[in-house]
């Protein structure tokens, strides 16, 4: 979904018609950085660019040029097909020899692989020079494109995450785990669920103020999520509260995760301005097809168990 909408912006700005490029090219101008010779050596006209650049010269044998993107391409991007829609539009002008993305020049040139994490330059060889004429043009455009997409992934971070802990909101997760356990039921997987309270949070934001609560909160987020595999799900449900989604986790193993976060939690002292805060977290447990046929029950099952480790005396995980 995020590529179309990133690739349908593409398109719209390289689909120029001939008048707006002629009217436009002589005011755009793009930087030249630097030459490869036959031979190699590599020129410049300016020696601090030359060092930047220096391992492109293992790279390509031919004349290239380089220029800098307005920003990173977002990760959202499938940059092979944007790289591979920018040539083409520039071979419709001439001809070009190679193409490609690379993040810092000494990472060197990235031939199609397209491997770093964060592309922020493209070069271009062999370019006629007709094609030098229209590259800052369709440079233009494309950071415009990668502005807009930047834009995009960035509103739909923010819509989806909880802007204290960084963790997702509640309505992502309710979105999470509802797919989640639809997915379980389709295929007959285990699926656990954690409800995760901060014991004494109230007590802690009336001793140490609210501005120490907010610490505690993203560190306690950050435990829970550093203890997880990459396909859990964390987020806060409410307050200081926390909701973890399992997928292909039986109860055995929900449990296991859950008495590591209690472990991790209350063995780590939460640096908060001039305060060492130790704190602690009871957790509930419920697992699907153990407990429950059914979502919301599963929801309500952990939400008992997380109730009754708390009246066991908190710092402790239950489950039915």
């Amino acid at each position: 979904m995020f590529f179309i909408i990133a690739l349908a912006f593409v398109i719209l700005f390289l689909s120029i018609n001939h008048l707006f490029v002629k009217l436009t090219k002589d005011r755009l101008s793009y930087e030249y950085t630097s030459l490869i010779e036959q031979k190699n050596n590599l020129l410049s006209i300016n020696n601090a660019v030359s060092e930047r650049f220096k391992e492109l010269e293992d790279r390509m044998s031919e004349a290239f040029v380089a220029y800098e993107l307005a920003r990173d391409i977002s990760p959202i991007v499938n940059r092979e097909k944007l790289l591979n829609l920018f040539a083409d539009k520039l071979k419709e002008f001439g001809d070009i020899k190679d193409i490609g993305f690379f993040s810092r020049p000494r990472n060197g040139y990235d031939n199609y692989s397209l491997k770093s994490d964060s592309p922020r330059y493209l070069a271009v060889s062999s370019a006629s020079d007709k094609i030098k004429e229209y590259i800052p043009l369709f440079l233009y455009q494309l950071n415009l494109c990668l502005e807009r997409i930047s834009l995009y992934d960035r509103l739909q971070q923010l819509s989806i995450h909880d802007s204290l802990t960084q963790v997702y909101n509640r309505r992502y997760l309710t979105e999470r785990v509802n797919e989640e356990f639809e997915r379980a039921k389709k295929f007959a997987f285990n699926l656990s669920f954690l409800m995760i309270d901060i014991d004494f949070f109230k007590k802690i934001n009336d001793t140490y103020g609210h501005i120490v609560g907010d610490v505690v909160l993203r560190n306690v987020a950050f435990i829970i999520k550093d203890t997880l595999r990459e396909i859990d799900t964390v987020g806060r449900y409410g307050g200081e509260e926390f909701s973890v989604v399992l997928p292909e986790a039986s109860k055995k193993d929900a449990i296991i995760v859950a008495k590591r976060i209690v472990k991790r939690v209350a063995s780590t002292k939460i640096r908060a301005f001039d305060e060492n805060i130790k704190t602690t977290v009871s957790i509930g447990v419920s697992s699907y097809p153990e407990n429950t046929a059914h979502l919301d029950m599963l929801i309500e099952i952990a939400d008992k168990a997380l109730y009754k480790s708390k009246k066991s005396g908190r710092n402790s995980v239950n489950w039915f």
